[in-house]
């Protein structure tokens, strides 16, 4: 859709606005519906017929222009409306501005549809994560089967992209919530190095945080992050043999368990991965098999890097709270003593948010902590695609490799790689070095391509 934007005869803002309102009225809250909206920007038509009347004097911004696109609901947005982390206790005044990125995306001519629903606080309140589920927007579903794993923390910006309410969704990662609402969805996330986008203005949980995009196509990837980051280069790479001579690692699955062998999703999954290692050699990629990534990451790593993490959440989470106007709870003290008044059957606990708030960490131990563990999870990655001098790493999803990549700060890409018996999306996942977005798009889009993977849902109906 956004490569359509960009001609003169292409489909004007004010049509793609009204088509996605409809469909986000019609069948994102209806029965078949992910319910992947936690709000729905008010201006949004009157914004998309401004942005018209500039195409009809001949000013086009590029490919985003007019193009409709959602934020997860930690993205600041001075509007109308609410920046909440998903989170009833921070409804209150709409945020001051924008983030930066969603500054530099209107900039780019995008209009914004609306919030997306998320897991509450990005996933760290509940010692059971329940994805999806958030305490204004309730829970969002799985549009390939709502009674699968939808994944999170950006999992209404995964769905609303899967439904085809826009072509673009913003999301924010600290560890899979990029990649895993992707692969479970079946659609393309894109998570960059961290530090590449701006998170000014954006609710974040951790230093490794990172904004990145939901898409039905890499190409659509590669303009966002062209916009999101103010350049022109991340589409350069983007051809019909982007995988010739590219030299990809992979690591050789291990053998089944007795019990895992017969799994139908597993078995399924394996074979896809199997399928697209074929696919990228027919297509000129040259094949390296490389260890695996946990190998001589102890359990006191795991530990000390969750650990680290939470630390991070406190010290991020209590400075939002003090420093953003107009919320009604000012520390996590106050935001745990909202939720307990405004319990009720079904909802989560918050047991993982009470253990950070009384979390007794000083600074220096958390840098510390820091700074011994993050070089560690990067040696993992760094170490085998220098070696094998690698332009990239595939995995098969459930491999559970971008955790790893998450932890170094290294980009990754989920790319949809088939589906399994029981209608559910099955996802490769591509990721590089830091700063290899240009070689990780190229790659991405190499396999794309030639698997023409991607599925719609079952039940998507016309906006009409």
């Amino acid at each position: 859709m956004a490569a359509d934007m960009a001609r003169p005869d292409g489909p004007g803002s004010a049509s793609l606005v009204r088509d996605s309102l409809k469909l986000i009225a019609n069948v994102d809250k209806g029965l078949q519906g992910g319910n992947a909206f936690i709000e729905i920007n008010p201006d949004a038509l009157e914004n998309a017929r401004a942005l018209d009347q500039e195409r009809a004097v001949g000013k086009v911004r590029g490919p985003l222009h007019g193009v409709p696109i959602a934020l997860k609901d930690v993205f600041e947005t001075g509007d109308k409306m609410q920046t909440s982390g998903g989170s009833m206790a921070l409804v209150g005044k709409p945020a001051s501005k924008n983030a930066r990125v969603v500054d530099n995306l209107l900039k780019a001519g995008v209009v914004i549809i609306g919030k997306t629903n998320m897991s509450e606080l990005s996933n760290f309140r509940s010692d059971i994560s329940t994805s999806g589920w958030s305490s204004r927007g309730g829970q969002t579903l799985n549009p390939h089967r709502l009674n699968g794993q939808p994944a999170g923390s950006s999992t209404g910006s995964a769905v609303a992209v899967a439904q085809g309410m826009v072509p673009l969704a913003l999301g924010v990662e600290t560890n899979g919530s990029i990649i895993a609402p992707a692969a479970y969805n079946g659609v393309i996330g894109f998570k960059p190095t961290v530090g590449l986008v701006s998170t000014e203005g954006v609710m974040t949980s951790s230093r490794q945080d990172t904004v990145g995009t939901f898409t039905r196509n890499v190409r659509d990837a590669a303009q966002a992050l062209d916009a999101m980051t103010e350049t022109d280069r991340y589409t350069a790479g983007l051809n019909d043999d982007a995988l010739k001579g590219k030299r990809i690692g992979y690591t050789p699955l291990p053998e089944l368990s007795a019990d895992d062998a017969e799994d139908p999703d597993i078995k399924a999954d394996r074979q896809h991965f199997a399928d697209a290692l074929k696919l990228l050699q027919a297509k000129g990629a040259i094949l390296v098999p490389v260890g695996r990534l946990a190998a001589g990451l102890s359990g006191d790593i795991h530990a000390s890097y969750s650990l680290a993490l939470y630390a991070d959440v406190k010290q991020k989470l209590e400075a939002y709270l003090a420093g953003r106007e107009g919320l009604p709870v000012k520390s996590l003290s106050e935001l745990i003593e909202f939720n307990e008044r405004n319990n009720g059957p079904g909802v989560p606990d918050q047991g993982l948010l009470t253990m950070i708030k009384d979390l007794d960490i000083s600074d220096e131990v958390r840098e510390g902590l820091w700074a011994a563990i993050g070089p560690i999870f990067e040696g993992a990655l760094k170490t085998p695609l220098t070696e094998h001098k690698l332009d990239a790493i595939v995995s098969n999803f459930l491999s559970g490799s971008y955790y790893y990549a998450a932890a170094a700060g290294y980009p990754g890409i989920s790319v949809p790689s088939g589906m399994d018996d029981d209608g559910m999306p099955t996802a490769l996942h591509f990721y590089g070095a830091s700063l290899s977005e240009p070689t990780l798009l190229s790659v991405a889009y190499g396999y794309e391509q030639a698997s023409l993977a991607i599925r719609e849902p079952a039940f998507i109906p016309g906006p009409g």
